[in-house]
C-alpha cells in the first residue's frame, strides 16, 4: 500500500489541494475522463509553495509515472478547457 493516495475531480479550471510528498519515490499521476481542450498539470513547489514548477501534463486520458522528493508539495492544475469532466489522482 502507498503512502499517497489522493483523488480530485474537475468540472472546470482551477487548481486542487497542494499535498505533501512524504517519501521520495516513483508516483503515478493519471487523468480520465473529458478534457474540454484543456491542458491537465502535475505541479511541484520544492520551497513551500512560493514557486510552482510543471512536472508533467496530460491533454488526454493517460497515466505517467515520475520520480518526487521528499519534502517536494505537489498538487493539480487544469487550464483551458471547456466543460472538461476529469477524474484524476496520485498514487505512490
Amino acid at each position: 500500500m502507498g503512502v499517497l493516495n489522493v483523488d480530485h475531480t474537475f468540472s472546470g479550471d482551477g487548481t486542487s489541494k497542494s499535498y505533501n510528498v512524504p517519501v521520495s519515490d516513483n508516483y503515478m499521476f493519471y487523468a480520465v475522463g473529458g478534457f474540454g481542450g484543456g491542458i491537465l498539470s502535475l505541479e511541484s513547489s520544492p520551497d513551500n509553495e512560493s514557486n510552482w514548477f510543471t512536472v508533467e501534463q496530460l491533454s488526454e486520458p493517460g497515466r505517467l509515472i515520475r520520480y518526487l522528493v521528499s519534502g517536494e508539495r505537489i498538487r493539480l492544475k487544469l487550464v483551458g478547457s471547456n466543460n472538461p469532466s476529469i477524474v484524476t489522482g496520485i498514487r505512490q
